[in-house]
């Protein structure tokens, strides 16, 4: 470990929670850091000590019976979460669920002198690829799931980022070449934006690497629709039924509206 990445010895503790986001899916390995937005957090403050708990396939409802208690028996000082993507993609997706389970999550969590820093969701940009429909019914998930998000820290002290704006600013640049994670530059921006809620209690001691080069348009292309779209079939098997259902309701109501339309013009 370089004296760059080393952390000190009187930084706090920094333990990370959570889904592939905070895993570090779409970001590349850094010796003696890690990958993901929240090992760079953690980095970057000088930790001396990190954990990530989270794992691929996380939801809301999991959060307090796996990954906490072990959260909390690491005494942090530091807690970073990312979480509800997995919720999106489910077919018995539930915002007041997840709003519960958050704000449990977070009641147990607080404690005076704890920094806690959670990231909403931008909406998923590889169901773009299926349509208007299946992306609008998508987006208005991931909207939803910000809303419980925002219900379950409402009137804490808890650090809420908004993970659409940060991608907003970046732009195609901030995805994966899945379109689902964050890119390597999408990681280190969130990271940037934690960093920056954290700044007065834990001030940057650290750089954040820079990222590599993007993948070329063609490779991007490739690996969509070679393993982008296979994943989020197998991911989200008992939604897509669902999902169908909404989209086949929405053609319909958005049909009769345009009828009503025509016959209100006409009359």
């Amino acid at each position: 470990m370089t004296p760059r990445s080393a952390p000190t010895a009187r930084g706090p503790r920094v333990v990370a929670m959570g889904d592939s986001i905070t895993l570090g899916i779409g970001d590349a390995i850094a010796p003696g850091i890690g990958a993901g937005w929240a090992a760079h957090v953690a980095h970057a403050i000088g930790a001396s000590r990190y954990t990530n708990l989270a794992e691929n396939g996380t939801r809301a409802r999991s959060l307090g019976t796996i990954q906490l208690p072990t959260c909390l028996m690491q005494r942090p000082d530091v807690v970073l979460l990312t979480v509800g993507g997995n919720d999106v993609l489910r077919g018995d997706f539930s915002p007041p669920e997840i709003t519960e389970h958050v704000a449990d999550a977070v009641a147990r969590l607080r404690r005076p002198g704890r920094e806690i820093v959670m990231i909403s969701l931008d909406k998923i940009a590889a169901f773009d690829v299926l349509g208007r429909h299946v992306s609008s019914v998508m987006a208005r998930r991931v909207g939803q799931v910000n809303g419980a998000l925002g219900m379950a820290v409402a009137g804490t002290h808890v650090h809420f980022v908004n993970g659409a704006e940060v991608f907003a600013r970046l732009g195609a640049a901030a995805w994966h070449i899945d379109r689902i994670h964050p890119s390597p530059a999408g990681h280190r921006a969130l990271a940037e934006e934690a960093l920056r809620v954290l700044a007065v209690r834990y001030p940057q001691v650290c750089p954040i690497d820079a990222p590599g080069a993007r993948p070329s348009l063609l490779a991007r292309g490739w690996w969509l629709t070679r393993q982008g779209l296979p994943w989020i079939a197998k991911r989200s098997r008992d939604l897509i039924p669902q999902m169908a259902q909404v989209v086949t309701h929405e053609l319909l109501e958005e049909r009769r509206a345009k009828v009503h339309t025509r016959a209100t013009t006409t009359a």
